[in-house]
C-alpha cells in the first residue's frame, strides 16, 4: 500500500501552541516520522508532505498525494480549545461512506485507550481541504488537545509520540 502522511502545519504556520509554547507542527512531525518508519518497516510505501519544519500550502499537500497516486491520505494534528481542560481524540473524514470511516473509528478507540483520553469519535466535514481535494480516502486525526497542560507536558516526549504512532500504525496495517 502507498500512504500519504501529512504532518499538519510547519514553518511559518506552527498550528496550535500549548500554554508553555509547544508547537503542534513540531509534535506531529515527530509522531509522523515515527509512523512513517513503522509503516516502511512493514513494507509499505510512504510519501510525506514534509520531513522538517517547512511550510507547505494545503493545495501542495493534496496535489502531491494525488500526483503520487497514494492509496490513503492521513493528516496528523493536535487539537486546541479555549477550555484548557478539553481532552480527547477525534478523527475527521469527508463522509460516512469513506472507506476510512471504520478505520477512523478504530483509531479513535485505540488512541483513547492508549492515551487515557476521551474518545470524541469520528466527525464529518466537507470543508477540510485535505479531505475534499484528495483523490484517495482521507482522514484528519486530531490526536489530543495541546491546549491541555497535561497533554502538552507529555506530547513532546518520545514514549508518547511512539505510542501514538504505534496505535495509528497498527490500525492502518489492518486496512484491506
Amino acid at each position: 500500500m502507498k500512504f500519504y502522511l501529512d504532518f499538519g502545519h510547519g514553518g511559518k504556520d506552527s498550528g496550535a501552541v500549548g500554554f508553555n509554547g509547544t508547537f503542534e507542527s513540531n509534535v506531529v512531525l515527530k509522531i509522523g516520522l515515527i509512523l512513517k518508519s513503522m509503516l516502511e518497516d512493514n513494507n509499505h510505501t510512504v510519501i510525506t508532505t514534509r520531513c522538517d519544519n517547512t511550510y507547505y500550502s494545503l493545495s501542495y499537500r493534496t496535489n502531491k498525494a494525488n500526483k503520487y497516486n497514494c492509496d490513503y491520505f492521513i493528516s496528523l494534528h493536535m487539537n486546541s480549545f479555549s477550555n484548557r481542560n478539553a481532552r480527547g481524540c477525534e478523527v475527521w473524514v469527508y463522509d460516512k461512506s469513506s472507506r476510512l470511516y471504520n478505520t477512523a473509528k478504530s483509531i479513535c478507540s485505540n488512541l483513547s485507550k492508549a492515551l487515557n483520553t476521551p474518545n470524541r469519535g469520528v466527525k464529518i466535514s466537507k470543508s477540510f481541504a485535505v479531505l475534499r481535494k484528495s483523490n484517495m480516502p482521507a482522514m484528519l486525526v486530531e490526536i489530543d488537545f495541546i491546549s491541555n497542560s497535561l497533554v502538552e507536558d507529555v506530547c513532546s516526549n518520545y514514549d508518547y509520540c511512539y505510542t501514538v504512532a504505534e496505535n495509528i500504525c497498527n490500525t492502518l496495517l489492518n486496512l484491506d
